[in-house]
């Protein structure tokens, strides 16, 4: 353990898997108190007891973002288990493919409600409590396609836009206080979203290997390293944001 994060509390939401997942791992490597929140409660509780078998230091909690109740629950739950909220990660999200004059408007309101109104709602619950602490730090999750256009990801890369406005404004308003608000933009990362979106087959997966300039896909644990160093006192002099963690895929378009 290196401890850069030793005696500290985060939030991770879309925790259950992937890159939240991951990202919960390391924070908990590093030190800290995590509380995993997903929609899916058996796989979130599942998620955390693999980490911390004891329960002492990983929590697994059922929220739906996009209900200001279940993020108000969560940071309640967290604050009153382990005594502050210093970290929020909102990684929770979706993606849905579909040209833009195709999309649904039952999807398009879904995307937005998960992706951005989830991070808000996170963000606000947990602000409050880091006020009151003069401290924190919010990492945000975008993506390389909120800075992007990308072919039937017109909602998707929408939502992740909207994001980064978020947390620059965010940032304006949170860094009186002492906290830092950044966004981590992911390029295509082999997750189970992913794979099971648009990295369907291996044609397609050499495609975008091909438009990285390291000749391969993101890990969860690379974008989990940036969040390391976002939510560390490293990032102290850091905020409003977003680093582009894609293997150089955004030099080639």
């Amino acid at each position: 353990m290196y401890g850069m994060l030793k005696g500290k509390t985060a939030i991770v939401t879309g925790a259950a898997q992937g890159i939240g997942k991951a990202i919960a791992a390391r924070f908990l490597e590093e030190g800290a108190n995590v509380v995993l929140c997903d929609i899916d409660e058996q796989k979130v509780r599942e998620a955390a007891a693999g980490l911390d078998p004891s329960g002492a230091r990983a929590v697994g909690l059922k929220a739906d973002v996009t209900r200001q109740a279940d993020a108000q629950a969560v940071v309640d739950a967290t604050a009153a288990k382990f005594g502050a909220v210093d970290i929020l990660v909102n990684n929770a999200g979706i993606l849905k493919h579909a040209l833009l004059v195709d999309m649904s408007e039952k999807d398009w309101d879904t995307l937005f409600a998960v992706n951005v109104k989830g991070s808000f709602l996170f963000a606000q619950a947990a602000a409050k409590v880091m006020i009151r602490q003069k401290a924190g730090k919010i990492i945000n999750m975008s993506s390389c396609s909120g800075k992007k256009p990308t072919l039937e990801e017109g909602a998707y890369c929408s939502t992740k836009s909207a994001i980064l406005s978020l947390n620059r404004v965010l940032a304006l308003e949170l860094g009186p206080y002492g906290i830092n608000v950044n966004a981590i933009c992911p390029g295509a990362t082999d997750t189970e979203m992913v794979r099971s979106t648009f990295l369907t087959s291996p044609e397609i997966e050499q495609e975008w290997i091909d438009k990285t300039a390291l000749k391969r896909l993101g890990k969860p644990e690379d974008q989990a390293k940036v969040a390391l160093f976002l939510a560390s006192d490293l990032s102290d002099h850091i905020t409003g944001e977003a680093l582009v963690v894609s293997a150089g895929e955004m030099m080639s378009q």
